[in-house]
């Protein structure tokens, strides 16, 4: 009679621990994962989706793109942090001829800039 109860009680934890591995493999590939990058950049939280994937230049692009079209005419800041980031985007996918030309592109316009005093 022991054995049956100890190996029933084994049972349930081994089905429990199964469980357990099956939350947290659904939890990784989750939405709700809060380290998950992909989700922050489809939903448009450039800054959060950066933070959390530093090194993706498509995030850097995207966050840079996003604070120009928000902002048709942007001051000395924004547009120095678009250019920041249009730069780090280049500088992580250095051979992409798309991220050289946007770069290309929005360069000339801190030239502008800078020939005004503020």
């Amino acid at each position: 009679m022991k054995t049956k109860i100890v190996i029933l009680i084994l049972s349930i934890v081994y089905c429990g621990y199964l469980l357990l591995l099956l939350a947290a493999s659904h939890y990784e590939s989750s939405i709700l994962n809060p380290l998950d990058s992909e989700y922050y950049y489809k939903k448009g939280l450039f800054e959060k989706a950066i933070e959390t994937e530093p090194s993706n230049a498509a995030y850097h692009m995207g966050y840079a793109l996003d604070l120009a079209r928000k902002n048709p005419t942007p001051d000395y800041f924004t547009l120095r942090l678009v250019l920041s980031q249009i730069k780090q985007a280049v500088e992580l996918k250095s051979f992409s001829k798309a991220y050289q030309e946007v770069y290309a592109t929005y360069a000339p316009l801190s030239a502008v800039f800078t020939s005004h005093t503020y």
